[in-house]
């Protein structure tokens, strides 16, 4: 985390940041990870927008600093650098565009658009801009995940022949608005959610499937259940299952003709291995190595969690300063949206034994399949997220 630190702080001003949206999001998340950094001179909070003018007086307290602004035309490149998006998903492509267009850089939170329209228009501003784009799919930067991504590319495990991920929990992050559960305004339930960093990992590590099934039980609004079925040049299959409503493992499970693997989702630190035919397995605590030393020699333990923040926003300020690439772009971002718009085409319900064959029935109907539609225009709110 060090080096990330002092790669990020080398030979540059220290970043300007704004922080768009002052939520829960970037109360939890982003704030710690931002006052951590600025401690180091990496980057210095200049700027705090929130609709809400509570949000922005709890941030206000991390960052007294900070200018509050009352729109975001108010932000321009001579005093912000970077705009951390942290709003709702329905105001990210607004928000992105105009900031980008006003010349600054964007960290936009996960999932980077609402649909894959909406995306490739942010990655077309990029492309047209002097700032990055970047995607809050932070973990990519476990120590964990990465290491996963090496033993899979390696072939450790050898050819991997199945999966099962699962996530889930009783639902109880602190939303402010109903807009959160409607599909007008969410267009989507846990697999819009959640579901994005699992589709993420579930590409990085082993590309896009041949074919899929997917399931949920929508019924007309956003799912608080799915599950979808995966198949893969090569034989590979895998199942991913998704809850908000019931406490599942949380964990990944991968399994080759070598051994299997297991990690527990959000522990970005460990992983456990086994291997075909062996009676033990391994229960790893992932280490940095100690690069002062000539044998491999193991340093400082990995990044945690939270860790993982800061070496996103690190990543980001490299890439402004083009250092470094950037390791999440709106192209990577994009691809488990993709994903999730062909999930929701084939779109099914759901086995719901509760109900009589009748009412099973039309709820097969209300949860017929989703075809997001292409021409509609790119939101009608404000930039500002009003």
């Amino acid at each position: 985390m060090l080096d990330a630190i002092t790669q990020a702080k080398s030979r540059h001003h220290a970043a300007r940041v704004a922080i768009v949206s002052c939520g829960a999001v970037a109360q939890r998340y982003y704030a710690p990870a931002l006052r951590e950094l600025a401690s180091h001179g990496v980057l210095q909070v200049t700027a705090l927008y929130d609709p809400d003018a509570q949000n922005v007086e709890r941030l206000k307290q991390s960052f007294p600093d900070a200018q509050c602004v009352g729109d975001l035309a108010e932000l321009c490149p001579s005093w912000v650098d970077l705009a951390v998006i942290a709003s709702p998903p329905r105001y990210h492509t607004q928000q992105t565009i105009a900031l980008l267009r006003a010349g600054m850089s964007i960290l936009c939170e996960k999932p980077m658009a609402t649909s894959v329209l909406e995306a490739a228009s942010m990655i077309d501003a990029a492309a047209a801009a002097r700032g990055v784009l970047a995607i809050g799919l932070f973990r990519r930067f476990f120590p964990a995940t990465q290491t996963i991504h090496q033993i899979v590319s390696l072939g450790l495990l050898g050819d991997v022949m199945a999966f099962s991920f699962t996530e889930g929990s009783p639902f109880r992050w602190p939303v402010q608005s109903p807009s959160y559960f409607k599909r007008a305004t969410a267009n989507g339930g846990v697999l819009m959610d959640i579901g994005v960093h699992v589709l993420d990992l579930l590409v990085w590590w082993f590309g896009e499937p041949e074919a899929i099934r997917y399931e949920d039980d929508a019924m007309g609004g956003i799912e608080a259940n799915c599950r979808l079925l995966c198949h893969f040049d090569g034989g590979m299959v895998g199942q991913i299952r998704l809850s908000r409503d019931c406490q599942l493992s949380n964990r990944y499970l991968i399994r080759g003709t070598r051994g299997w693997l297991s990690w527990d989702a959000n522990d970005a630190e460990h992983l456990q291995m086994g291997f075909t035919g062996g009676d033990l397995g391994l229960n790893a605590t992932l280490h940095a190595l100690d690069p002062a030393h000539a044998a491999p020699v193991l340093g400082p333990r990995a990044h945690t969690f939270q860790q993982s923040f800061m070496a996103q926003i690190c990543n980001v300020v490299g890439a402004m300063h083009g250092s470094e690439a950037l390791v999440v772009p709106g192209e990577q971002g994009i691809r488990s949206l993709r994903l999730i718009e062909e999930c929701y085409r084939q779109r099914s319900l759901m086995p719901l034994p509760w109900l009589s064959a009748s009412e099973y029935g039309r709820a097969a109907q209300l949860n017929r399949a989703y075809e997001p539609d292409r021409d509609a225009p790119l939101g009608q709110e404000d930039r500002n997220g009003r």
